[in-house]
């Protein structure tokens, strides 16, 4: 975050009545998962049926951990690692990047392949690929009719829909929300989401994110339980944005968070 960032955040903080504790503690305050992570083994190799060049001057690369199947995973732009990131906090219980390639018959009568950026399967079984792109490369139509003619052909047997990602999906506040929930999934504690939980259960009308942590000695337990719960549907921003303490969020009863 640039220096300009955090001076705007605190200033609306201080606005807002929420004025937060930069004391160094005496003692050093650990996580406390539940479940402990071990890293027996390296995570295995990607399973993508193409793999991205190391550089690109136009695009950024990027791997990550898959942590439905602790594979690498290749990303061939900055808009992929945002929406990777997204996808993996949704009701997605499979993902494979860069997979598959199908192949397809263009209005030309020539056959041509194609490979999807992403490869998902949800928790109720439905399998989609899907294409991520900037707007502006959908505003010319050519990639919808590319998309739907696909479909119409029937995806290979891959899949059971087609899909697209752009930057309105994958946003740079949407990213950031979603590696604080990766990161909260990580580290969570049972105890202290039930607790959030039951403090969520007497909220009433719309309440700061930051004053769901007053009167804490630790905030970063309370604070980690609670982006457990975004991930959950407990708890959103009012407006769609990137959470801080003075944001306002409001508490909704638990949904999945539906992928394209």
């Amino acid at each position: 975050m640039r220096p300009e960032h955090h001076i705007k955040q605190h200033i609306l903080e201080k606005r807002v009545g929420i004025v937060p504790n930069h004391k160094i503690p005496e003692v050093v305050t650990y996580l406390r998962p539940t479940k402990t992570e071990t890293f027996d083994t390296m995570p295995g190799p990607s399973s993508a049926s193409r793999i991205p060049s190391d550089k690109s001057p136009f695009n950024t690369r990027a791997t990550a951990v898959n942590p439905l199947n602790d594979t690498i995973i290749l990303m061939e732009s900055a808009l992929e690692l945002k929406a990777g990131r997204i996808l993996k906090t949704m009701d997605v219980v499979e993902l494979r990047e860069q997979w598959p390639k199908v192949t397809y018959v263009d209005f030309d009568g020539v056959t041509r392949a194609h490979t999807f950026d992403f490869w998902i399967r949800k928790r109720c079984g439905k399998r989609v690929v899907i294409a991520v792109k900037p707007f502006e490369k959908l505003a010319s139509k050519l990639l919808i009719d590319l998309l739907i003619l696909i479909k119409d052909q029937g995806i290979g047997g891959f899949a059971d829909d087609v899909s697209f990602i752009t930057e309105y999906f994958a946003s740079e506040y949407a990213a950031a929300n979603a590696e604080e929930i990766l990161f909260a999934r990580r580290a969570r504690n049972d105890a202290d989401v039930e607790e959030a939980k039951q403090l969520l259960m007497d909220v009433r009308g719309h309440i700061r994110f930051g004053e769901l942590l007053k009167g804490l000695e630790v905030q970063a337990y309370r604070r980690t339980a609670l982006w457990v719960l975004i991930g959950e549907g407990w708890l959103r921003p009012v407006i769609p944005s990137r959470i801080e303490d003075h944001t306002l969020m409001e508490v909704r009863l638990p949904v999945e968070r539906h992928a394209p």
